[in-house]
């Protein structure tokens, strides 16, 4: 390996070094400075609506409720949540402090990960200033990549962010320790131990892929620090069993678990793919993260990746085959050259050991740009040594200024998308016309700016281009028409026909509501309200809906019972709404219920479901209120209005 230094200029002054850490991280801002102006979206609303739980946060009662009760992923994350009490303390509230929060923590992470490399570089023998440029480059390439926008800009991909920046100080933390071994062992191993507990911890109280730093420091060991000729001192065995091997082991077991599990061939709601076809479909999402992160576009389809077909069998399609082959190489030829070509080897084990959890046989949705965030980490990391090793300083200082422009510009461009959510989703529909969430959306926003021709040519040429019958598009087309006026009998008698044949999910409860809505406002005299309970009721008969303990039985008795109080039918719709509150029992869901009553001056039958929405409550039973939780005094004060109410009426 050629890392000598270059021939002029030998010793470049710490002061070049800080210009160009200074330019690295000016870039950063202003690359991303459009895109700080941009709204909360989507995800957010489920992780950061709830400071206004009980009011804010502002004593301890309110910080744990909000802090420890997260419902994110298995340990909710507290971590996480506690950061963005960094930027409110109540809901609702401006993004700009979140976004800002999060660009810091981007920026923080980067100079991290250039410290990290520039210790992994001097572990390989290279001249120390020479690894001090490398590391620059490498993190500027890593800083300014369009692909992390969604990360840094998606407010609740704070999470990715921080358990990142764990898994980064967890690494330095144990190289420091690690080069103790020989002089003080005591002093390294204690370091060592703490590097690996508590930035584990930290890092899966953020998101729960910290839990792959072990092995992280794994790939660490068998790669970089195998391939030293002079060892800082041998690791102790039993120390790497229980530190690194045994957390490994854990991980390995679980997902092993996880492929023989009765349901591992089944399609469970409200994905529409099985484990085992998403662990087939991984090998042609990681090449695809390749390719965008070594061929950097200018807008990817950000939060909308639904469009990505899935593999149904090995070589259905024949790419399945293919990508999974080419990975297995690539991963094996990487163990095999571990110690001849240790950096490189270092590099590709760390991507694929990064997607070890979200990108095998979790139940997660297949693809997401923010899984690369960690694991892109190093990979321009071998080019720019390449780079360095082979062209003069000059040149060498021209490709980092070209690189930054290149990417920053880039990054600059999706980040003035993202100022605005209707830009970003035109934009990600037009990137992907086969998202049914995307052209829903854009959809939605061109209706709701006025452009109604605009909007129903959307919808029914993404009907025309995606398969199956989609219910998010084909509902979405009837809200649309509704609302125009134009929808028909028969046209919603043949929607209705196909969608409720499918399988309900439950993340579509605003959209069913809104039709709902706009039928019984009679925005479409052509349909009546009656119309609509067949259509629920047919949904319950389908297996997947049938299980009276799911969520989506709980909605569609919830919509059941919204179109028996429309249609005068108040005892019906409590025992709809009862049966719904044994689903899913909550007090949110409860006034929710209530509240459509007393809208229809069906009052006493809102005050018996509010007495049920207090009894939840004192049960600790709040449930999801699709919203901003609520309060035992919420409750009351709505019975105190409804018995107003009541005496005011005429017998």
């Amino acid at each position: 390996m050629n890392n000598a230094p270059w021939k002029h200029n030998t010793k470049p002054k710490n002061l070049a070094l800080l210009a160009g850490w200074t330019v690295v991280f000016l870039a950063g801002v202003i690359a991303y400075y459009p895109g700080l102006k941009g709204p909360f979206m989507l995800d957010d609303f489920g992780s950061i609506a709830a400071l206004g739980k009980l009011g804010g946060v502002s004593d301890w009662a309110t910080f744990k409720a909000f802090v420890f009760g997260g419902t994110a992923g298995p340990t909710g994350r507290p971590l996480a949540l506690l950061s963005f009490l960094i930027d409110a303390n109540n809901w609702p509230t401006d993004p700009l402090p979140f976004k800002r929060t999060n660009l810091v923590i981007h920026l923080i992470n980067g100079a991290l990960l250039g410290v990290l490399t520039g210790k992994i570089l001097q572990l390989l023998e290279f001249e120390s200033r020479n690894a001090k440029w490398i590391a620059l480059f490498a993190t500027l390439c890593w800083v300014l990549h369009p692909f992390l926008v969604s990360t840094t800009l998606y407010v609740v991909q704070r999470m990715a962010q921080l358990s990142a920046l764990f898994v980064f100080a967890g690494l330095i933390t144990y190289l420091y320790g690690r080069s103790l071994i020989a002089a003080n062992a005591i002093k390294a191993y204690l370091i060592m131990s703490l590097s690996v507990g508590l930035f584990t911890l930290l890092a899966m109280l953020s998101k729960e892929n910290g839990i792959l730093l072990p092995l992280l420091i794994g790939v660490l060991e068998i790669t970089v620090l195998a391939s030293q000729r002079q060892q800082p001192g041998n690791l102790n065995r039993y120390w790497a069993a229980v530190f690194i091997v045994m957390p490994s082991m854990v991980i390995a077991i679980y997902l092993g678990a996880t492929v023989i599990s009765d349901d591992f061939f089944n399609v469970v709601p409200p994905r529409d793919f099985s484990l085992y076809e998403r662990l087939l479909t991984q090998p042609r999402i990681l090449f695809d993260y390749l390719q965008h992160w070594f061929v950097p576009k200018l807008y990817t389809t950000g939060v909308f990746q639904d469009h990505f077909i899935k593999s149904t069998g090995i070589l259905s399609p024949v790419t399945t085959a293919l990508s999974a082959l080419l990975h297995i190489a690539i991963i094996s030829l990487s163990i095999i050259n571990r110690r001849k070509r240790p950096l490189l080897a270092f590099t590709v084990l760390f991507f694929y050991a990064s997607h070890v959890l979200e990108s095998s046989v979790l139940n997660l949705e297949l693809y997401f740009e923010h899984r690369n965030y960690l694991a892109a980490a190093f990979l321009f990391l071998p080019l720019v040594v390449w780079l360095q090793a082979n062209v003069s300083r000059r040149l060498f200082l021209a490709a980092a200024l070209g690189t930054t422009l290149v990417l920053g510009g880039f990054t600059r461009y999706s980040a003035t998308i993202w100022q605005a959510f209707p830009s970003m989703v035109e934009a990600s529909a037009r990137k992907a016309p086969t998202s049914a969430r995307a052209q829903a959306q854009y959809a939605t926003v061109l209706f709701n700016a006025g452009r109604y021709e605009e909007s129903l040519q959307v919808i029914d040429q993404a009907i025309q281009t995606i398969p199956n019958d989609n219910p998010l598009l084909l509902v979405n087309r009837l809200i649309i028409l509704c609302n125009l006026g134009f929808l028909e009998g028969k046209e919603f008698d043949k929607v209705a026909t196909a969608v409720s044949a499918k399988f309900y999910d439950v993340r579509a409860i605003k959209l069913y509501t809104s039709l709902i809505t706009s039928i019984a406002d009679q925005r479409c005299p052509n349909v009546s309200t009656s119309a609509l309970r067949p259509l629920f009721v047919n949904m319950l008969e389908v297996q997947l809906n049938a299980d009276p303990h799911s969520v989506a039985y709980s909605h569609l008795k919830y919509f059941v019972g919204i179109v028996d109080v429309h249609l005068g039918a108040p005892s019906k719709a409590v025992a709809a709404f009862e049966e719904s509150l044994q689903a899913e029992p909550g007090a949110a869901h409860a006034m929710l219920m209530a509240a459509v009553l007393a809208t229809n001056d069906y009052l006493d039958e809102a005050l018996y479901l509010s007495d049920l929405a207090l009894a939840h409550f004192l049960q600790g039973l709040q449930g999801d209120s699709k919203g901003t939780p609520i309060t035992e005094n919420d409750i009351l004060g709505f019975q105190e209005l409804v018995r107003a109410d009541l005496e005011a009426s005429p017998n």
